[in-house]
């Protein structure tokens, strides 16, 4: 039975593998086919959006040969009315006959412009050479040319000044709107925050309302807790006193023996502070007398002192000259200020004069300097190289000072280092020697002192071992003492703030305080840790279920791409209609689109239809110069041109 439910276990499993690979491949082929019947779609816009831009085109060029033709038609009938002879020319002869009569009439006119000129500058000219010397005729145009140019950068000039006035104005009322527009968001941010403070405020207080019957609870808990730790805690110090009591006594009598000897040690420095006091008692009593004495004359001196410092202060400080002198000076800044203020150009130029007349000192100044160093360089540098050749100089003359001593003095050194080496080795030997006998003659006594030595070592260390483990239970009885005393201490400060805050619910929160925070911690990590679950879950369904998403998203995919088809299908038997005046293929069009055609997606199409026909009405009117409102009206009523003649125009 298990190897069946094991075979039949596999062969569902493969099954599932099977489904899940026909419904993947399956997915795939929709997709493809999708994609390959939009591009077909995309394709065949292509191909009917170029023929109708193409026939557009063909159109366009008909219409400008058939108007050139036409022109030219007309020009011949004239040429002919004018002149019999030119009737008979045919197009290429036109055409040159029309160039020869254009560059003929354009001759005529710049000789007719020339005369017309000619005629009326002797009086200009004779102005002209009055106002100027030694001009000529030749030279009036560039003088013209310099007057039009003058009055044009004038004129610009005033331009530029008149649009940089309107920028500074702009610039002023942005800066204002700017201002006003922080003030208003720094007010709102300030509104919004004190809001989201208040609500915050209000949430946790209505949690602390809402969780109430449970922090009671919590409370007993804690507090039966605590009685329990506390009872557990006096018994185990009871079994520790009961357990230890011999070293309870002895600790107990070590305490008494430092109590005495510390109270022996105070009163007998009580009685040295006595006899002390007896010894330096006449010279307390002069002491006394002494400064009582500098008492009184101090508080004479201080007398004198603070009538002396008000005589001072009114003759050298004269308090109302200081003032109108302070008013004078703050006058005289403001006063400056304003004429800062009205003469600011002058004021800007004659600083930017004065920096950069500091600039220039200052640049002198280190032009000067390096001219100064350039000038000394040389010499530097050959002084530099004098006190190196002298130093070199001395340095050799040293060396062969040395060196002739030592050959001088050769044979004395020899000897001496001799000497020296064999003094060396005798001390050397010496000190061995008196190792060696000292060792010899303590040979008998050098294990005893071993022995002691180690002896002493170990004791050294049991000793600091017992120190260490006598301050270790000290320290140990003092720390216990001393966490029963923060214990009851705690436990009294703490019934004092319950009874105190017994009345009140947000001072026993506050009392409570350690508790509440970590409740709150609690209540955010699990709020954390079901969003993570959620999250968890989402992605462990979407990761189960990725086939399905995926074919779903397919799905909306291709429902969009055919709402599309149908409502721009829609949309061509609208224009259609309105074009033709035909209601068959708007009819035969919803017909097919029955079950999806919604009159809402009809009154939309619509509406999108008359906005762009509209639209293209005023963008021709627009481009010939229509500005009639009238005629725009009847044109729009008109259906946006529907019966529009795409003849060419007669010339």
């Amino acid at each position: 039975m298990e190897a069946v439910s094991t075979n039949q276990r596999a062969l569902d499993r493969k099954n599932m593998f099977c489904l899940r690979l026909q419904t993947n491949y399956r997915a795939r082929l929709g997709r493809r086919a999708m994609w390959r019947k939009r591009k077909l779609w995309v394709h065949a816009r292509e191909t009917r959006a170029a023929i109708v831009i193409q026939c557009a085109i063909r159109v366009h060029l008909a219409w400008k040969k058939v108007k050139r033709q036409r022109a030219m038609a007309q020009y011949l009938n004239f040429v002919g009315a004018m002149k019999p002879g030119g009737a008979k020319l045919d197009y290429e002869d036109a055409l040159a006959h029309a160039a020869i009569k254009v560059q003929g009439a354009w001759r005529r006119k710049q000789a007719y412009k020339q005369a017309r000129r000619m005629k009326g500058a002797k009086s200009y000219f004779t102005r002209i050479k009055g106002k100027y010397s030694n001009v000529s005729l030749d030279q009036i145009d560039d003088l013209a040319a310099s007057k039009m140019q003058a009055l044009w950068k004038g004129k610009k000039a005033r331009r530029e000044t008149t649009a940089m006035k309107a920028t500074q104005k702009q610039l002023r009322e942005e800066r204002a709107a700017i201002m006003i527009q922080k003030m208003v968001r720094g007010r709102q941010t300030r509104k919004r925050m004190k809001q989201e403070m208040d609500q915050r405020k209000m949430r946790r207080l209505g949690g602390f309302f809402k969780n109430n019957c449970f922090l009671k609870c919590w409370m007993m808990w804690v507090k039966y807790t605590d009685e329990a730790l506390h009872f557990k805690e006096v018994a185990n110090r009871t079994l520790g006193r009961w357990l230890n009591r011999g070293l309870v006594r002895g600790f107990n009598a070590l305490v008494m023996y430092a109590q005495a000897k510390k109270d022996k040690r105070i009163k007998v420095q009580k009685a040295a502070l006595l006899i002390g006091k007896r010894d330096a008692g006449p010279r307390d009593k002069m002491w006394g007398y002494w400064a009582d004495y500098m008492d009184d004359k101090r508080e004479l001196w201080i007398q004198v002192q603070s009538k002396c410092s008000k005589f001072l202060h009114l003759l050298a400080a004269d308090s109302a000259s200081t003032a109108f002198q302070e008013w004078k000076e703050m006058t005289i800044k403001d006063r400056k200020a304003k004429k800062r203020r009205t003469h600011y150009k002058l004021f800007q130029g004659w600083k930017g004069w004065d920096q950069a007349m500091q600039e220039m000192r200052h640049f002198k100044a280190i032009s000067e300097t390096i001219k100064a160093k350039w000038k000394v360089s040389l010499l530097r540098e050959g002084l530099y190289d004098f006190r190196g050749c002298i130093d070199d100089l001395l340095y050799n003359r040293s060396l062969v000072g040395d060196a002739i001593l030592m050959w001088q003095n050769k044979m004395v050194i020899h000897a001496f280092r001799a000497v020296d080496e064999h003094a060396q080795t005798q001390i050397h030997y010496r000190k061995t020697v008196a190792t060696f006998r000292r060792r010899y003659e303590l040979r008998t006594v050098l294990p005893m002192i071993r022995g002691w030595h180690d002896w002493t070592s170990e004791k050294l260390e049991r000793k600091r071992v017992a120190n260490k483990a006598a301050f270790k239970l000290y320290s140990k009885m003092i720390s216990t003492c001393l966490d029963i005393w923060v214990n009851i201490i705690r436990d009294r400060k703490l019934a004092e703030r319950e009874m105190a805050a017994k009345g009140s619910k947000t001072l026993m929160r506050i009392a409570k305080r350690p508790m509440v925070v970590s409740f709150e911690r609690w209540k955010n990590y699990s709020a954390e840790q079901a969003r993570h679950r959620q999250i968890v879950a989402r992605i462990s369904y979407r990761w189960r279920n990725a086939n399905v998403v995926l074919t779903f998203g397919n799905w909306v995919t291709f429902v969009d791409i055919a709402i599309e088809e149908r409502l721009k299908m829609l949309k061509e038997a609208v224009m259609d209609a309105m074009r033709t005046g035909e209601f068959v293929s708007l009819m035969r069009t919803a017909k097919q689109q029955r079950r999806k055609y919604h009159r809402a997606n009809l009154e939309d199409v619509m509406k999108q239809v008359l906005a762009e026909e509209h639209h293209q009405v005023e963008a021709m009117v627009q481009h010939h110069g229509l500005m009639n409102p009238a005629l725009l009206n009847s044109f729009s009523r008109a259906g946006g041109g529907g019966g529009r003649d795409r003849s060419p125009p007669r010339a």
